[in-house]
């Protein structure tokens, strides 16, 4: 195998597989990221047996070949490598990688590449296309309300449901629930409610564009999920377990109602976080306007007051740990959210003002 390939395009590259990169498997060639030179491409894949990221750059290809090389050594060189091209050279004998560029040259220790793992077969697969703009929407959406605790694994992952041309995602803690909804192209009418781990939605929503135009593959099998963008794959296994029905626990009937400036109301909570313990406020909804308050006897007190865009029905006391509101409030887009609460003990539901393709439903605390 021998290339010659330009230091940008090959340190961009590595940034994005390398995330997949084993850290903690006992396997050495799991360290290391795969490549293979043909047709014009480098094709570069890592995997630690649960997420695998695989990408493809041009290059020029000297001499067909593939091999696996140690991702740490390997990804930091090339980054402080000057901007360029790198002549990358393997000798089958003794798996070694050479590098060459100006006056230097670097010599890597390697793995056979028919260590690597395969990736898995798509055959039989359900296969559906989104608009990676709205993946990407969906994803921030959920993922973030997902948990961590490992004895309920299902629970780390986001509930992926397929109907008809409609993609859904659900991901809870126990605290709080984040539905969202993204339009799809299902010409196969496939059907289909998998679990898909966080962590792994995490690293493909870092490679989503907001751009209209571009659109993103999906294919599910009976364990796996691979997202194609194009140049890039990611590859996932499913979750294994029952998931919830969560959305039948969400309140239907809201006797409390308010609009609210989401920029605004955001800005109070984080600086009322800033002196109350473990974030704990209290919000009370009035005829018109809302009031943050909490009390920190050894820290001080907190008032925020806004002005409310709209309210509807009975004014509220109700307490909660201020984390879980603005984790909505980051991924909220709209301008104005809607407030609604069921009493003060029951749990509460924001959206966006004008859409219902994006709920999040959290618990109030009790204690206040």
């Amino acid at each position: 195998m021998k290339i010659l390939i330009s230091q940008e395009s090959l340190n961009a590259t590595l940034a994005t597989v390398a995330r997949a990169v084993s850290t903690k498997n006992t396997i050495p060639v799991l360290s290391g990221v795969y490549l293979s030179a043909r047709g014009g491409e480098l094709t570069i894949r890592a995997t630690d047996m649960e997420l695998a990221i695989e990408a493809v750059t041009p290059c020029e290809v000297i001499s067909e070949g593939e091999t696996v090389l140690p991702a740490r050594y390997f990804a930091d060189l090339i980054r402080r490598i000057p901007y360029g091209n790198i002549e990358l050279s393997v000798d089958y004998h003794n798996h070694v990688a050479t590098l060459r560029w100006g006056r230097s040259q670097y010599v890597i220790h390697g793995f056979a590449a028919d260590q690597f793992p395969t990736l898995p077969d798509v055959d039989g697969a359900s296969a559906f296309t989104v608009k990676q703009s709205l993946l990407r929407d969906l994803l921030r959406q959920t993922t973030f309300a997902a948990g961590h605790d490992e004895s309920k694994p299902w629970l780390t992952g986001v509930l992926f449901k397929l109907r008809d041309d409609l993609l859904t995602g659900t991901a809870t803690d126990g605290i709080r629930i984040a539905y969202a909804e993204a339009a799809a192209e299902n010409a196969q009418g496939h059907s289909f409610s998998v679990i898909i781990p966080s962590r792994s939605l995490n690293e493909v929503t870092r490679l989503l564009t907001g751009d209209e135009d571009s659109q993103v593959n999906v294919a599910v099998t009976a364990n796996q999920v691979f997202f194609d963008l194009g140049n890039t794959r990611v590859i996932s296994r499913l979750l294994e377990g029952q998931y919830p029905d969560v959305m039948r626990l969400v309140p239907q009937h809201y006797p409390t109602e308010a609009v609210l400036p989401g920029a605004e109301f955001m800005e109070a909570l984080e600086r009322a976080t800033l002196i109350t313990k473990d974030g704990a406020v209290k919000i009370s909804f009035q005829t018109d306007k809302v009031t943050i308050t909490s009390n920190t006897p050894e820290v001080g007190q907190v008032y925020e007051e806004l002005a409310v865009t709209s309210m509807a029905g009975d004014p509220l006391d109700i307490g909660f740990n201020a984390r879980y509101l603005l984790d909505f409030l980051k991924v909220l887009e709209e301008k104005q959210f809607r407030f609604q609460c069921s009493g003060s003990r029951n749990p509460a539901r924001l959206m966006p003002a004008d859409s219902s393709q994006f709920l999040y439903v959290v618990l109030p605390l009790i204690t206040l």
